[in-house]
C-alpha cells in the first residue's frame, strides 16, 4: 500500500539545542492510535515510509522525526546523540509530538537506541497505551566486522576529536541487492549518508554489551515483531535471534525473510514481507479493545 501524504514541521530540541524535522502520516480510516516510527543511522524519517504506508493501512496515525545530522534535521551528519542523549530526546519529541504511542516501530540503530529506553519507560503512564513494538532488522553488535585496531584508534581519537565523522562502512549493496553506483547515488539525492562520528560510534560499542540485559526489562505484555534479512551483513540474524530469545513475555514473533539483506523492505520482490508484516498489524489491531479504539480515536 502507498503511504498517504505525510506532513512536516520543524521541532526545537531544547535538551540538544538543534531543530529537528519532525514528520506525520494521518490514519487511512478513522484512527487506533499513534505509532512512532524511529529512524536508523545514514537515513531519516521519509526512507521509512514503506512502514508509514502498512501502519497508516493498519488505522494508525504515524509519526516520526530525522534524528541529529540526518534528514533534515540539524546537526553534523552521523552525530547522532549519545544513548542517554536519545532517551532524553525521546522523552522531548513525544511531548512535543503529542503521542501516547499504542505501537512503536524502529530500524537498525534505533532499535538500538530504542531499547535500552524501553527498559526505563515501558511501565510509565505516558507509555500505558502501549500494545506492540516491531524491530526491523536491530543493531545489536556495532562491533561486528570491526577490526579491533580500528576501535583501539576511534576510541583515542574520540576524546580529543568527538565530533571528527568517518565513513561507517555500510553501502547501498549491503544493505539489500543492486546495481552499486546508481543505488549509491539514489541514496545521496534521497539525503542518506555513510558517516558516523567518533563519539556516536565509541558510545555504541560502549553500550553492546548490556543491550540484551535491557531489553529482557521491558514491560512483558507487549507484543514484538522481530523482522530480519536472512543475509544481513550489517546486523547478522544471530544476534536478532539472540535478541528474540531475551525479550520478554510470550507475544513474539520472528520473520527471517529468504534472500534478503539490512532492508528487505527495498529488495526487488517486498511484496511477501509487506503481506506478512500487514497480516501481524491486523491481528494487533483487532485485539484493541472497543474502549481503547474509542480512546485513542478521540485527539
Amino acid at each position: 500500500m502507498s503511504p498517504p501524504a505525510s506532513s512536516t514541521r520543524r521541532l526545537r530540541s531544547a535538551a540538544l539545542g538543534k531543530t529537528l524535522l519532525a514528520r506525520e502520516w494521518p490514519a487511512v480510516e478513522r484512527p487506533l492510535g499513534d505509532v512512532l516510527l524511529l529512524h536508523g543511522l545514514g537515513d531519516h524519517s521519509g526512507w521509512h515510509s514503506w512502514a508509514a504506508g502498512l501502519v497508516a493501512g493498519a488505522g494508525y496515525r504515524a509519526a516520526s522525526f530525522d534524528w541529529p545530522g540526518n534528514g533534515a534535521s540539524e546537526g553534523i551528519r552521523g552525530d547522532m546523540p549519545a544513548v542517554a542523549e536519545a532517551g532524553d530526546l525521546l522523552d522531548e519529541m513525544m511531548e512535543a509530538m503529542d503521542l501516547a504511542p499504542v505501537g512503536i516501530f524502529a530500524h537498525s540503530t534505533g532499535a538500538f537506541l530504542l531499547l535500552p529506553w524501553l527498559a526505563r519507560r515501558s511501565r510509565e503512564a505516558f507509555l500505558a497505551r502501549l500494545r506492540w513494538v516491531w524491530l526491523s532488522s536491530p543493531l545489536l553488535r556495532p562491533s561486528h566486522g570491526q577490526p579491533r585496531l580500528k576501535i583501539a584508534l576511534a576510541s583515542a581519537l574520540a576524546r580529543r576529536f568527538p565530533k571528527l565523522t568517518l565513513g561507517s562502512g555500510v553501502r547501498a549493496r549491503d544493505c539489500f541487492h543492486t546495481g552499486a553506483s546508481a543505488a549509491e547515488a539514489a541514496r545521496r539525492r534521497d539525503g542518506g549518508h555513510h558517516r558516523v562520528s567518533l563519539r556516536f560510534a565509541t558510545d555504541l560499542l560502549a553500550a553492546e554489551g548490556a543491550v540484551m540485559e535491557e531489553a529482557a526489562r521491558i514491560r512483558p505484555d507487549l507484543s514484538f515483531l522481530l523482522t530480519q534479512g536472512a543475509e544481513d551483513g550489517v546486523c547478522p540474524p544471530p544476534y536478532a535471534e539472540e535478541l528474540f530469545r531475551h525479550l520478554p513475555g510470550e507475544r513474539k514473533t520472528w520473520l527471517l525473510v529468504s534472500g534478503a539483506r539490512h532492508e528487505p523492505h527495498r529488495e526487488a520482490e517486498p511484496e511477501g514481507i509487506a503481506n506478512a508484516v500487514r497480516a501481524w498489524l491486523d491481528r494487533e489491531s483487532h485485539a484493541i479493545s472497543a474502549p481503547d479504539r474509542s480512546l485513542d480515536g478521540s485527539r
